[in-house]
């Protein structure tokens, strides 16, 4: 029997959702990690995110909800509208209080990843600004060294890697897997609420089909009691290199017109929400590059000292709004998983791929649903052409009311817990 198969040191690359999340969790067991980050203390990285049960439960067994919610915007259910009709052809929930605990929860990532850095502060997890890893020096059975862009290295008994979709940790261990891009970008941006006059009833959030435009419009509202209003279209658009993104994301004047070109086919409400993409006090305009990645057969190295986390392992499109909230559930389950590791019946490198099965069953299901989402979303002539198994199944007009249980009522610590007894037989 192996007395104890818990990493006395943990690294963590990318002082993300989830790997803030694993960091003050893993803290809390008794595990000292420590957080490498390659931006500066307090980078804004724009644009929110919509929180779900699951993920607020996790939130709050960590003491953050209370500090996240006065800041965000509480709701239930995104509609699904015809423009100019007004018709409601689905309603998806992200959350009901009275059937999963919790409403939603739209909040900005600046003001997430605030309160969850100062939580790891007030924790003493060690986070470290201004370090770009780039690469594995060594891989043993004893550990990993790796190094960073200044040539400064470090060793750990374990290296995990939460450093988002283009993650240099999961390039450095699987080198032939590269993000997929959809063919799709999201164009953004946020203005206050009272700069638009929307009727009373008016369902928000909304996403808008319109019977000559462009696709659909995502009207959302953020921040405290949704004074702010986040706006969001899909358009098909040529793939560009890094440096190509970056350099459209400076072309204001030309996302601003792509947003608007087609303003005349909307109702005169839709039309004043995309004016306000040219106002002073729009701000956010966001270029949103759809990318996937390769499902994988493991998230660990082949010596299991180093693994991938959130979006590193598992992009998920942003339809459901999940890719946020499985960061949350990865960063959380493993901390838990890894803490619990003491006289186990197997080594650390089968035991991931206990907690890996584990995960990537979740994830698969998750992308189910995130996928036939897509449906909800799509013309009579557009649906004809998607088998019958990937459309929608739930109840269209109150999809999610009270069908979601398996996703916003899974109960982590009891998984976890389960997983664990199983490496002891």
């Amino acid at each position: 029997m192996v007395s104890s198969v818990i990493p006395e040191s943990i690294s963590i690359i990318g002082a993300s959702v989830g790997g803030l999340t694993l960091g003050i969790v893993l803290k809390k067991y008794g595990i000292q990690p420590r957080i490498f980050e390659s931006r500066e203390p307090g980078y804004d990285f724009g644009g929110a995110v919509s929180l779900t049960p699951s993920t607020l439960r996790i939130i709050d067994s960590i003491g953050a909800y209370s500090r996240i919610k006065p800041q965000g915007f509480s709701f239930e259910a995104m509609t699904f509208l015809t423009d100019p009709e007004r018709e409601t052809t689905g309603k998806f929930y992200f959350g009901h209080k009275d059937v999963y605990g919790y409403d939603g929860l739209r909040i900005t990532r600046k003001a997430l990843l605030h309160e969850l850095t100062e939580m790891a502060n007030d924790a003493g997890v060690e986070i470290n600004y201004g370090k770009k890893f780039t690469k594995i020096v060594n891989e043993t059975t004893d550990g990993v060294i790796f190094e960073f862009a200044d040539g400064s290295q470090e060793k750990a008994q374990m290296l995990i890697g939460s450093d988002g979709i283009h993650s240099k940790v999961r390039s450095c261990i699987f080198p032939d897997i590269h993000p997929h891009y959809s063919g799709f970008i999201g164009l953004t941006y946020c203005f206050p609420r009272d700069n638009v006059r929307i009727d009373e009833g008016f369902p928000l959030p909304v996403s808008l089909r319109g019977s000559q435009g462009d696709g659909a419009i995502m009207l959302q509202p953020q921040t405290e009691g949704g004074k702010e209003i986040f706006v969001g279209r899909q358009f098909k658009f040529e793939e560009k290199d890094r440096s190509g993104w970056d350099s459209l994301l400076q072309e204001k004047k030309t996302l601003i017109a792509t947003l608007q070109r087609d303003s005349a086919a909307w109702t005169p409400l839709i039309q004043n929400v995309l004016a306000q993409a040219s106002t002073p006090e729009a701000h956010f305009l966001n270029v949103w590059p759809f990318y996937t990645v390769p499902k994988m057969e493991r998230w660990h190295s082949s010596a299991g000292k180093v693994l991938i986390i959130g979006d590193a392992a598992h992009a998920i499109p942003p339809s459901a709004g999940q890719g946020a909230n499985q960061a949350f559930e990865d960063g959380y389950s493993l901390a838990i998983f890894l803490a619990s590791l003491k006289n186990v019946r197997v080594s650390l490198l089968d035991a991931l791929k206990t907690w890996e099965a584990y995960r990537m069953k979740r994830v698969d299901d998750v992308l189910k649903i995130t996928n036939r989402l897509l449906t909800i979303r799509m013309t009579e002539e557009e649906l004809a052409s998607v088998p019958k198994h990937m459309q929608w199944e739930l109840d269209g007009s109150e999809a999610g009311k009270s069908q979601l249980g398996w996703l916003y009522l899974a109960d982590i610590d009891r998984d976890i817990k389960s997983l664990v007894e199983s490496l002891h037989m």
